[in-house]
Order: C-alpha cells, then structure tokens, then sequence
C-alpha cells in the first residue's frame, strides 16, 4: 500500500494520468466516428476522405518545421529560462505561420496540377483547414512546459466538438468532402481558447521575431524537418498509392485497417510525446538513469501491446463488423496480418526516441530517407502483385528495416547501459 501511495503522489504518473485521459479520446474518437461516416458515406467515402486526411497529414510536418521533437526538447531543457523560452517560442510560432502560407501555396499548385488530385478539388481544399489548426498548434509547447491538463482539456475539448460536428453534419454520401474539413475547424477553435488562455496568464510570451533567430533555427532544422516529412510518407502514403494505382473502395478497405491498426501507433506516439522531454532531460542529468528508466517503461508498453494484438488478431472479423465493412470475413485477413506492425511500432518509436535525444539526427534523417523510400517502392511493386496483401507486408518489412538500423545507431548506447 505505501508503495502504491508513492506510485499516486508521484508527480509524473499524475501528469502521465491526466495526460493519459485526454489522450484516451485520441483513441476513442475513430471508434465512434469511422463506423458512423462509413455507414453514410459507404467505403468509398470513407477512403476519399482518408486520401485528403492523408496529404494533409503529410504537409503538416512541414508547417510544424520540428517543432514536435526539437521544439519540445528547446522548451524542456530552458523551461526555467523564461526568456529562452520566450525566444524559442516566438520563433517557432513565427516560422510555422510562414511555413504555412507557403505550404497552402504549394497544395493549391498540386491540386490544380495533378488530375488525380483536381477531380476532388472540393475535398481537398477543405481538407487545408487542418493545416491551419496545426500552425497554431501550442500543444508542443505546452510538452515542453509539461502543462498535461491543458493538453488533455483542449484534446478533450476539440475531440468531443469534432464528433459533435460530425454526428449533426454528415447525412448525405456527398458529405465527406466536409468530414477533414469539420475535423480541422474543431481544432482550430479549441487551439485558439488555449493560446489566449496560455498568453493571459503569461506562460505564453510572445514578441516579434528576429530574423536570424528564425534563420538559425531554419538552417538547424531544416534537414531534421526533412526526415520528418519522409517518415510522414512512410505512414500516409499507402492509401495515396492505393487511390492513385487501384480504386477509392480499395483505399477505403485499407483506410478501414489503418484505422485499428493505428490506435497503436496513436497511443505509442502520445507515450512518446509524454516522455521525450523527460527521457532528454534525464539523459542531459545521467545518461545510466535515462537508459534504465527508459528501458524499463517501454518494456512494460511492449507486453501491453502484445496482449492487446494478440487480442485484435483472435476477434478480427467481430472488429471488423462493428465498423460496417461490406466484406468483414475477406477484410480480417488482412487486418490479422496487420496486427503484427503494432509489435513493431512498440519496438520502433522508443528506439527513436532515443535516436533523437542522443542527437544522432543526421543518421536519423538518413535511415528515415532510406526506409521511405523502400516502402514506397515496394508498395508500388507489391501492390500490383497482391493487391492490399502486398502492402501490409511492405509496411511489415519496412518497420522491421528501421528497427535494425535504429539498434544499429545505438548498439554502443543500449547495450552498455541496461
């Protein structure tokens, strides 16, 4: 029992709990929204708004310009500095609104450009709203101060009003061109009340930027954004080859997927994002403590996500049918081969973490380069082979590539300080 008291009083399984809660709706969203859109928009629905989600996500690393790694790491370390934090703030802010001019610029050339894209030009530029909620995203500096009830209030809050949004608005199988739309503008007004609360009561200090701060920071950042932008492809571009080389109700089948299988990725990036800033801050006080710490949290993560895949794989077809898939006995085939990229996810993400917190960025841009890019072109061949079949084990093979030379990069890290 003492021990158990100690556990509750701790201050950071408080934060990981109160963060953990707010981050609970990440997961729980999907569950309520998917099966409602797919049995008014049908599969097809489904996917074509997945398709906008997807390009969306994939530009959105370069209007956050890294500031969910390196970002959070600035904040973490001078946390008590208010006028490095200060700094560090103004800048990043200022270079994500630039970076998002320039990247809706570019989007609109892409979509007047690329008949793929023009054919469902309203679902697309709808979809660009979701890059200006992530512009004025504060959520990694909120990480970096480790203010976890705002984050978990404001997740709370836009998650709650996206559903809300959703549940009320989507009645026509036209419908989904608003789906991605609805989904940023329920950020964007949550984002909005957090950054004037967080500016009133002086957390957030905001003054006009100079240019060689923003230089600097361009010039430092720039080949980790890179990387960033990279590895979002390797997560978001399946269903865009998908779409491009197949059909929308394909894209919708492994939309459907992704969907189960990326809770897991969800969840594991919320336990990154939760203890990155803790596990740079230990490293930078005692890199043996930092490991051993580390080690330990992740191993337990790891059993965690054993039990639960091993779960998903038995009750695959039940799952399925609970999201109003047409064909729920031939889709939990792959969704069972699909449960084994979330073991490789538990393994993937905390090595990266460590990858990132010892610095080691440039060889992290370069394994990103190459394992997106194997992933990409073996979807392209595999795809015409085998269909979705040969996607999930391209995305199989290209997670266990980048666990190899992750534990590669750190072979002299780990195991000299288990």
């Amino acid at each position: 029992m003492k021990r158990i008291r100690l556990i509750k009083n701790n201050k950071h399984f408080q934060n990981f709990s109160i963060y953990g809660v707010g981050q609970f709706f990440n997961l729980l969203t999907p569950l309520i929204v998917a099966p409602y859109i797919i049995s008014i928009c049908g599969e097809e629905g489904f996917g074509k708004a997945g398709i906008g989600l997807s390009l969306v996500f994939i530009l959105t690393v370069l209007v956050d310009f890294a500031s969910g790694i390196n970002g959070v790491k600035e904040i973490s370390i001078h946390r008590n500095d208010p006028k490095t934090v200060e700094k560090i703030a103004t800048t990043l802010f200022s270079i994500k609104l630039i970076s998002l001019v320039l990247v809706v610029a570019f989007a609109t050339v892409l979509i007047f450009s690329i008949p793929f894209l023009y054919q469902e030009k309203a679902l697309f530029f709808f979809s660009l709203i979701v890059l200006v909620s992530q512009a004025i995203n504060p959520t990694w500096f909120l990480q970096g101060i480790e203010k976890f009830k705002i984050i978990s209030l404001i997740t709370i809050s836009g998650k709650l009003l996206y559903i809300i949004i959703i549940l009320s608005q989507i009645k026509n199988p036209d419908d989904y061109i608003f789906v991605n739309f609805y989904f940023g503008l329920s950020m964007i007004i949550t984002n909005v009340f957090c950054l004037f609360w967080l500016i009133r009561k002086r957390y957030l200090v905001l003054n006009v930027p100079k240019k060689e701060d923003i230089i600097t920071v361009f010039k430092r950042d720039y080949k980790l954004t890179f990387s960033q932008l990279l590895l979002s492809l390797q997560q978001y571009s399946p269903i865009l080859l998908i779409g491009y080389f197949g059909n929308n109700i394909l894209a919708g089948q492994y939309k459907i997927i992704e969907q189960i299988v990326m809770i897991f990725r969800t969840y594991l990036q919320v336990i990154f994002n939760f203890i990155y800033p803790r596990v740079c801050y230990l490293l930078t006080q005692n890199k043996e403590n930092g490991i051993r710490k580390w080690f330990y949290f992740n191993g337990l993560n790891f059993i965690l996500i054993l039990f639960s895949s091993f779960f998903l794989f038995i009750y695959a077809k039940e799952i399925l049918e609970y999201f109003n898939v047409s064909d729920s006995l031939n889709l939990s085939f792959y969704l069972k081969l699909a449960t084994f990229i979330p073991l490789l996810f538990a393994i993937n993400i905390p090595l990266q973490q460590l990858v990132l917190a010892f610095n080691f960025q440039k060889k992290y841009v370069n394994s990103t380069v190459l394992t997106s890019i194997v992933l990409m072109l073996s979807i392209v061949l595999f795809f015409n082979l085998w269909q979705l079949t040969g996607v999930f084990i391209s995305l199989l093979f290209a997670e266990l590539l980048v666990i190899l030379i992750y534990i590669y990069i750190l072979r002299n890290h780990i195991t000299n300080h288990k």
